[in-house]
């Protein structure tokens, strides 16, 4: 009789795995779950490293090497590396866990040492640096955070890069783009419970943040690793005929990846886009210029954190409901229509109260924009890459914008002191410069849109929407 009152239950496959409703489920929220810790551990260093550098009277040319420059040249090195060896890995682990679980325990230690920086530059100099090299006091602890951000983000990259390629083998393909959007949702509102909770206090209690947020990472990231399991995967395939060397291996691996022209010219897409982003580090001085507190730039961007949190999710279903090469031009036609907005401050000083307002505006225009064009990347990537070789190219991806970005941390911030130079006045003051941003901004982004635009035009000779990896 019971048989008579039994549903058929619906199931998911990735690769060798299948899952059942509860257990997609299951598997949606320890990697969420995993992306809260991990987004935590980002945004620290992100937001807070800045401040900290600015605070030592450094120059923004500093500030952009350390922040921008030293991560990215980390990413062009270790990057391919990684993820190809990841690619061909086979464990009874699998083949991306192996790389966070040794990686993790790293990183939440370094994060640490971050924390304890000052004091550490301040011992250095005071028993040994100040002797020997003449350094001062901020150099010193310039030089400590230097050193401990290659170490973190040495170990960082094993994460960084891995974690990517292990949701695309254990989430099913047909629910990929709605995970996406959940998997931004929680990225995003863990970027805001630390705006409006932790950044206001990033310089007082920096050491407590940096600690804490290890901590958390440590123990949150570890349980996802050890929960989420990997399928099964065919062997690696041969190397080929290219040879075993070194320079061999890096020949196969680039001809590999620029083989096709639609692949290149979205390269060349991407680059203009780090680019573009490499001034990102300094809005958080166009803000303080403005004459906010970090309080109230901490606040705007918890808004813009839930509102994207709010708005991912639909941005996912429309890349899963229109091809993404599509949104994505449509999209970039458009930040690229918004972003002179963002000249509002050249000719006029408004009230700080009135600025708090003007940034607000400016980021709801901007914001659902951004969302749809970043929900769209991640699947076209998937519908343009080999499936088996995906973390070699997206490592790829990684090394065009990490060595663009490695360029675009010193000149972004070379702009900055230059502008400095050029355009401090009585009426502005001397951060006027931060204001000159979009024009920054303005100028990549217009040039990322005509590679983007020569992408469209072989995309469509090459067949368009029937182009597709096998899933």
């Amino acid at each position: 009789m019971t048989n008579r009152f039994r549903f058929p239950q619906k199931t998911f496959h990735a690769g060798t795995l299948t899952y059942s409703l509860g257990g997609l489920f299951l598997l949606f929220f320890w990697l969420l779950w995993g992306d809260f810790c991990f987004s935590l551990m980002v945004v620290v260093c992100r937001s807070i490293l800045p401040l900290q550098i600015r605070a030592l009277d450094m120059p923004n040319w500093v500030i952009g090497v350390i922040a921008v420059s030293i991560p990215s040249i980390l990413n062009v090195l270790l990057n391919p590396i990684i993820s190809t060896a990841s690619d061909r890995y086979r464990s009874r682990w699998g083949r991306r866990r192996p790389f966070m679980l040794i990686a993790t325990p790293f990183i939440a230690i370094f994060l640490c040492l971050l924390g304890f920086s000052p004091e550490i530059g301040r011992w250095l100099h005071g028993t040994l640096v100040a002797q020997a090299t003449g350094w001062s006091l901020g150099a010193t602890t310039v030089g400590v955070i230097a050193f401990f951000l290659v170490l973190f983000y040495t170990a960082d990259l094993f994460v960084g890069t891995v974690f990517w390629y292990f949701f695309n083998d254990v989430v099913p393909r047909a629910v990929m783009a709605r995970f996406l959007g959940l998997f931004r949702m929680v990225g995003t509102g863990a970027g805001a419970l630390y705006n409006y909770y932790i950044f206001p206090h990033a310089l007082d209690h920096m050491r407590t943040i940096f600690i804490g947020v290890g901590v958390l990472y440590f123990v949150g990231f570890m349980m996802m690793c050890l929960i989420v399991k990997e399928g099964e995967y065919a062997p690696p395939k041969p190397r080929g005929n290219s040879g075993r060397g070194l320079l061999a291996m890096i020949k196969g691996y680039v001809g590999e990846c620029i083989q096709q022209k639609l692949h290149k010219l979205l390269y060349l897409h991407i680059m203009f886009w780090a680019m573009a982003s490499a001034c990102r580090v300094f809005d958080v001085f166009l803000g303080l210029s403005l004459g906010l507190t970090l309080k109230d730039i901490g606040i705007i961007a918890a808004a813009v954190s839930v509102a994207a949190a709010v708005l991912t999710y639909p941005a996912g279903i429309l890349a899963d409901r229109f091809h993404p090469m599509r949104l994505m031009v449509w999209m970039k036609l458009s930040i690229v229509l918004v972003t002179p907005l963002n000249f509002v401050w050249l000719f006029t000083n408004y009230p700080s109260s009135h600025n708090f307002w003007i940034l607000v505006v400016l980021n709801v225009i901007n914001l659902p924009l951004l969302l749809i064009y970043q929900a769209s990347l991640m699947p076209l990537f998937m519908r343009l890459f080999p499936r088996e070789q995906f973390g070699q190219f997206c490592s790829f991806i990684a090394i065009c914008q990490a060595a663009i970005g490695a360029l675009g941390g010193l000149l972004g911030g070379m702009f900055i002191d230059w502008m400095r130079v050029r355009f401090s006045s009585a009426l502005f003051g001397p951060d006027f410069c931060y204001r000159l941003i979009p024009a920054w901004d303005l100028f990549f982004y217009g040039l990322g849109l005509l590679a983007l635009a020569l992408v469209y035009r072989e995309w469509l000779r090459l067949g368009g929407d029937s182009i597709a990896q096998e899933p």
